[in-house]
């Protein structure tokens, strides 16, 4: 049976309409909601990232790169954004969560491996930002998990700017990850 991952990144209330809030966010929520759903339907995986920073961001080096407080810890700004709520709510058995202090995560392979029992056959990746935290992860996953067939879900991610969003995807393409 082929293990399959979707990787949801950062969907937090915080960088849709929170303190990095982004209307072109905002309109891929009932994409990635369906995206999950239909994902677990199928016994697929799911692992959700969550940007997490401690009331002291401001003064760690993130912070000096990005002087805007966001996705502290256990503010409404930390969760999950519109129907991805619920997955926070009642933990689904084939869900996991992955609590990042940065860009990317060093725990995310290791908690793949643990959610799916093993390295996973495909990865889909999609969510926010497309240019910092989609890349970064995209990444860490890639060299991880050298045999996966890795997407980048292109349509249900999204960047601050459209020009942003456009230049990590072709980066991404670049270094052979599929665009969808």
């Amino acid at each position: 049976m082929m293990k399959e991952l979707l990787v949801v990144v950062d969907y937090q209330n915080d960088f849709v309409t929170g303190s990095l809030g982004n209307p072109a966010a905002a309109m891929l929520e009932p994409g990635i909601a369906e995206r999950v759903k239909e994902h677990l339907e199928k016994g697929g995986f799911v692992v959700f990232t969550r940007d997490t920073h401690a009331p002291d961001y401001l003064q760690t080096r993130e912070g000096k790169f990005l002087p805007i407080e966001h996705c502290i810890r256990g503010t409404q700004g930390w969760h999950l954004y519109g129907a991805l709520a619920q997955y926070e709510e009642s933990l689904h058995e084939n869900t996991a969560f992955v609590d990042k202090p940065t860009f990317g995560s060093t725990e995310l392979p290791e908690a793949v491996r643990t959610l799916c029992g093993g390295a996973p056959d495909s990865i889909e990746i999609c969510g926010v930002v497309t240019d910092i935290c989609v890349i970064s992860n995209a990444i860490m996953l890639h060299s991880s998990f050298l045999d996966a067939q890795i997407a980048v879900n292109g349509a249900l991610c999204a960047a601050v700017t459209p020009e942003g969003h456009e230049r990590a995807l072709a980066v991404l393409a670049g270094m052979g990850y599929e665009i969808r």
